[in-house]
């Protein structure tokens, strides 16, 4: 089985999604950068905007990693929610 890498709970400034705009003003649902690995920004995971980047159309990463022939995906940052507690 071949898996694929896909963090939920933090956003990545080095993957396809990310906007050049963001470096100057990050949209709602970024947060802060995590200070334990630069370029990885905590998410408001509850939000619909980010959660349209992760799943939910042929646009969406998980779309991306399912169609380049993936047969699962590692779900990272699955414990943000401590962030925000």
């Amino acid at each position: 089985m071949v898996i694929a890498y896909l963090s939920i709970g933090e956003a990545e400034d080095y993957r396809y999604y990310w906007k050049e705009s963001w470096n100057r003003d990050f949209p709602d649902f970024i947060e802060a950068e995590n200070p334990e690995w630069e370029g990885n920004f905590k998410v408001k995971y509850w939000e619909e905007e980010w959660q349209e980047i992760i799943y939910g159309n042929e646009e969406a990463y998980l779309s991306k990693i399912m169609n380049a022939g993936f047969q699962g995906v590692y779900l990272d940052i699955i414990d943000a929610y401590e962030y925000f507690e």
